[in-house]
């Protein structure tokens, strides 16, 4: 049986599984473009350090996690990590070095205490600040008017920053509180 055609209706079919194939693709693998709203970020006046936030974990140059309801695995700053996150505990390791972390949540107010890469640890997130410790940094950050970014100071050993910007997706804050503070907590460990 031969399959006739008339005209250029072979070109159009083609380019039209071309955008179906193009668009699912897309739908099945996500956009290598993250949008604006859907980014973690950490800013000082020394680096950047971006990550796109989806259903599967935080990807991006110096994060590759994979983040499900009782685990956030995979590489951050070159280095492994490997979290059981469970009710209120996130334990594991992050570069080989033990995280025991405590989390505690409030209406409004999540807390971790513990100790995060081998380093007393207790950070603390809320509508209006990002404070504590984590690793080897410290944070000062208060919420800025647009509600969007906490901007402040921190402290990584004897280095301090005075305009440190801390973006959290609408996504990730929706995330429960331990997924939530496990994935804040190996972004802002970095010095």
């Amino acid at each position: 049986m031969a399959l006739v055609t008339c005209g250029p209706a072979p070109q159009l079919w083609s380019m039209r599984i071309a955008r179906i194939l193009t668009v699912a693709t897309l739908l099945a693998g996500g956009s290598a473009v993250a949008k604006k709203n859907d980014t973690l970020e950490l800013r000082t006046s020394q680096k950047t350090v971006r990550a796109s936030v989806d259903a599967q974990g935080l990807q991006g140059p110096d994060l590759k996690l994979q983040l499900s309801d009782n685990a956030l695995t995979g590489q951050a700053f070159q280095r492994p990590v490997d979290l059981k996150l469970s009710g209120r505990h996130i334990e594991g390791t992050v570069g080989e070095k033990p995280v025991e972390l405590t989390v505690t949540a409030r209406p409004d107010v999540v807390e971790t205490m513990g100790t995060f890469a081998g380093q007393p640890s207790s950070l603390t997130l809320s509508p209006d600040a990002l404070t504590g410790s984590v690793g080897p940094c410290g944070y000062n950050l208060i919420i800025e008017r647009d509600r969007r970014h906490y901007r402040g100071t921190r402290a990584c050993g004897d280095q301090r920053e005075n305009d440190v910007l801390v973006s959290i997706p609408k996504s990730l804050e929706k995330a429960p509180a331990t997924e939530r503070m496990a994935a804040l907590s190996v972004l802002l460990s970095q010095p």
